[in-house]
């Protein structure tokens, strides 16, 4: 463990001597949000905590969330894999998908990813009383399935109360056919680029690092008694 302060301390010692990006303004980043979000409907999932300990099924396809829903809901209480129960009351079932989003400055745009851009959560597998959030910049035309509830006080993100999985499902289609079809085929995001919490750029160097501290670079100790 004592590697890890080390790393980070060099980390941030090289990232201050590189950095050659314009500094923020004052109060927040210099990339604004445009507000449009697209979801990425095939990083669909499902968690919540069984008796076994935390579970999250990936890649789901709306008909097959269902499935897994009514599955669970059938399960013994006992199985390893019914949902756990706190205080006499079933743990949440959450579905989630991730999106992204784009930023704007100076006329250049970036694609910011974004892990949980939706989610929809429950306590009961009817989702009589469930709640979903979507992150967005404006609340959701008039001729959309859903009627929103409250903002959550953040900007762009905005609630849903009594919400099924197959009306939180074609939400995410039917906010996705606004984005402009460029746009769309732009986004060089996919489901694995979920998979870790660094790019493969901050991974590259990340394990630069690690290799310097761990093992010296024989070529470059035998250039030095050359």
């Amino acid at each position: 463990m004592a590697v890890l302060p080390g790393l980070l301390k060099r980390f941030n010692s090289a990232a201050k001597k590189t950095d050659v990006s314009q500094p923020e303004q004052p109060g927040g980043s210099i990339w604004q949000d445009t507000g449009e979000v697209y979801y990425l409907e095939n990083t669909l999932k499902l968690t919540y905590t069984a008796n076994s300990g935390v579970v999250t099924l990936e890649k789901l396809s709306p008909d097959s969330l269902a499935n897994v829903v009514e599955t669970l809901d059938k399960l013994p209480s006992d199985s390893p894999f019914a949902r756990a129960v706190t205080a006499t009351r079933n743990t949440a079932l959450v579905i989630s998908v991730c999106g992204v989003t784009w930023q704007k400055n100076n006329g250049t745009v970036r694609i910011k990813a974004l892990p949980e851009a939706a989610l929809l959560r429950s306590t009961n597998a009817d989702f009589s009383k469930s709640q979903a959030v979507f992150k967005h910049a404006f609340l959701l035309e008039h001729d959309d399935l859903l009627t929103p509830t409250t903002g959550s006080g953040k900007p762009g993100v905005f609630t849903y109360n009594r919400i099924s999985p197959a009306q939180f499902t074609r939400q995410l289609a039917r906010a996705n056919e606004r984005i402009a079809p460029p746009l769309r085929r732009a986004i060089p995001v996919h489901p694995d680029n979920f998979n870790s919490a660094f790019t493969e750029h901050e991974q590259t160097v990340i394990d630069g690092f690690l290799g310097a501290g761990s093992q010296p670079d024989n070529d470059a100790l035998n250039a030095k008694h050359d």
